[in-house]
């Protein structure tokens, strides 16, 4: 049994024989994330972005900006790291993706507490699916603790990277692991 033991941890290490790979949901939720650093500093526009990425900013509020809302951004990087179109499954609008069904998103969701870089994190008041307006936020974990990236609508309007402590609202009780 020790000769066996030692056998296949050699093997392993010389690269024989392949180690099982379990990090595809950590993969997938750092690729997303990844893909959505690429928009750093691109403007703010309300209802913007698509699967093709940045587009204009929707009624009613028409400025003439191109961009990424804070839920057109999420949904792009999905869409270009797993293929998957939330914009036309109807569940680009921020309370539309935190309060669908685990079946309807396709996507397992978590307590914050066990939030990943990649994880969807959302903000709005007491996070309640009865009052879909609350719901008003959503930005990607970049690790496990207090930073995201997203698009705010805030006095720096682009797409940057915040603190969760500083984003001045508690955020909502799960994050939405986008595991294929």
């Amino acid at each position: 049994m020790k000769f066996f033991a030692a056998a296949l941890l050699t093997s392993l290490v010389s690269g024989a024989i392949a180690a099982p790979s379990n990090n595809t949901a950590s993969d997938v939720g750092q690729k997303i994330l990844s893909t959505a650093m690429t928009a750093k500093d691109t403007p703010y526009a309300w209802g913007g972005g698509s699967c093709k990425g940045p587009s204009h900013d929707q009624p009613p509020y028409q400025y003439g900006d191109v961009g990424y809302d804070c839920s057109g951004l999420v949904c792009w990087a999905v869409c270009k790291v797993t293929g998957r179109d939330l914009f036309s499954e109807e569940l680009r609008v921020t309370s539309s993706m935190y309060c669908a069904s685990e079946k309807k998103l396709g996507y397992k969701k978590y307590p914050y507490s066990q939030r990943k870089a990649g994880d969807a994190v959302f903000f709005g008041g007491k996070c309640d699916c009865k009052d879909t307006e609350s719901i008003h936020h959503v930005g990607l974990m970049m690790d496990s603790g207090d930073r995201m990236w997203n698009a705010p609508n805030d006095r720096v309007n682009k797409v940057q990277e915040n603190s969760i402590k500083g984003f001045g609202e508690q955020p909502c009780p799960y994050v939405i692991r986008f595991t294929q």
